[in-house]
């Protein structure tokens, strides 16, 4: 099996992005542009098309993967995809946000991004629906070392860097 490289990988980012006339629905149809204008979708894809390069600047990582960009945009970009690619390209590039290597902590040592609120658990129960399932840390931890998670999660806490 052939591996892809980065340059493959930005190859096919343009090729996606090609379609693209930058009118602009994505930015407006953004929820995360809505609250932090840094992030602009359409950006994203204009740097990739001018220059064929990603642009790492952090501001990939804001993407909620919401998909509002690609229900609306009229020349059907998959922007989320593209933007996935660029945080992959980012993180091999060791540039990925601490918040993401602390989520990537809890998840490793708890099994979840985040707890159940009391009111959560509480309208389960009014609802006759079942507890959610306890993780199982251990099987979280093999799946961590398994998929090369680990090795990638220490490489990142090694770089640390701060987007700009």
């Amino acid at each position: 099996m052939e591996r892809t490289t980065d340059a493959d990988r930005i190859n096919e980012i343009q090729h996606s992005a090609q379609p693209c006339f930058q009118c602009g629905i994505c930015a407006a149809s953004c929820p995360i542009f809505r609250v932090a204008p840094d992030f602009n979708p359409r950006m994203a894809v204009d740097e990739v098309l001018r220059t064929g390069t990603v642009a790492m600047t952090g501001r990939e990582w804001f993407c909620a993967y919401c998909l509002m960009c690609e229900e609306r945009c009229p020349m059907e970009v998959a922007l989320s995809e593209i933007l996935i690619d660029i945080k992959n390209l980012s993180a091999n590039d060791g540039k990925v946000p601490p918040s993401i290597i602390e989520m990537m902590d809890v998840i490793r040592f708890t099994g979840k991004v985040s707890h159940a609120s009391k009111r959560t658990e509480k309208k389960r129960r009014e609802l006759g629906l079942p507890e959610l399932p306890k993780p199982d840390v251990d099987e979280v931890q093999t799946i961590f070392e398994m998929t090369g998670a680990l090795d990638r999660l220490m490489r990142f806490r090694e770089a640390e860097v701060e987007p700009e």
